[in-house]
């Protein structure tokens, strides 16, 4: 059981939320929304949005047109929590027990090795979809279009490079950002975005699996830096602009955790997490 706070008459009260009123509520928002964004202004829509009974891990199924009409499952994550890879893999299983061609899996947060699981599992395709955290505040929910509520997010594309060692040997490594890859079940292909056009990239140098600490940090679509540049014009090398809006990272040094981590942000807001292993380094 969770506590949310809602504004009602002008006033803040405090709620007690059950489960399966979150659920309850997820789908009724599920039913009004419709509509789920794609890549190039494209949606997919949804009707018959309506709950699963019996079920341990599905909660709805709908049927989403895409110019042809197939019924999907649907399995919302926690409300104050993160989508666990153990969930991502119990509800697959559960859906394809169940013979649904897709399973849509709605969260606020998910893990990097839950939402980097997704577009490997088939049989059924399973995709995360993003949810505002408005969903959960009536009176803002109120006010968000019903366009900006949901949206299909990607994986961020990264590598992990060797690229020499300090004087006493320390092994030296650098991130490249490729992209951003956008899995599309309309058309059951990936649309990839540059590098070049996400708005921000962040790099952990030592990640533990559970929190996100940025060591560097990058703005590649901007226009901020040029005006920034001209108002700090010959105080800082050309080089510095160049490398603040850039997709490859500084030499470092990997920490005790030997793994790193790149959060993207898109141009939606969404945080999108990828990790790499000192075994991925190529």
């Amino acid at each position: 059981m969770s506590m949310e706070s809602a504004a009602e008459g002008g006033s803040a009260q405090l709620q007690i939320s059950s489960p399966r009123a979150y659920l309850d509520r997820m789908i009724e928002v599920l039913r009004q929304s419709k509509s789920l964004n794609l890549p190039g202004n494209m949606t997919l829509q949804l009707d018959n949005v309506r709950p699963l009974a019996d079920r341990e891990y599905l909660h709805a199924e709908a049927v989403a047109k895409d110019g042809n009409e197939k019924t999907i499952a649907i399995a919302f994550g926690p409300e104050d929590g993160a989508i666990s890879e153990n969930f991502v893999r119990d509800a697959h299983e559960e859906a394809g027990n169940s013979n649904f061609r897709s399973l849509f899996i709605f969260g606020f947060a998910i893990q990097a090795n839950a939402h980097a699981l997704c577009p490997k599992l088939r049989r059924p395709e399973t995709h995360y979809i993003s949810v505002t955290p408005d969903v959960v505040m009536s009176d803002l929910l109120k006010t968000t279009k019903s366009s900006e509520i949901f949206s299909i997010t990607g994986l961020p594309d990264v590598r992990l490079e060797k690229v020499g060692a300090k004087d006493d040997g320390t092994l030296l490594y650098r991130v490249v950002l490729r992209g951003l890859d956008i899995f599309r079940p309309d058309t059951m292909k990936t649309d990839a975005i540059e590098a070049e056009n996400l708005p921000c990239w962040m790099l952990d140098t030592n990640h533990n699996g559970l929190a996100f600490y940025a060591s560097q940090v990058f703005f590649p679509k901007t226009s901020a830096w040029d005006n920034l540049q001209k108002s700090l014009a010959g105080q800082f090398e050309n080089s510095v602009w160049g490398h603040l809006a850039g997709t490859i990272s500084e030499p470092f040094a990997l920490g005790d955790k030997k793994r790193i981590a790149v959060k993207v942000i898109d141009e939606r807001g969404n945080e999108l997490m990828a990790t790499r292993a000192q075994e991925d380094a190529v």
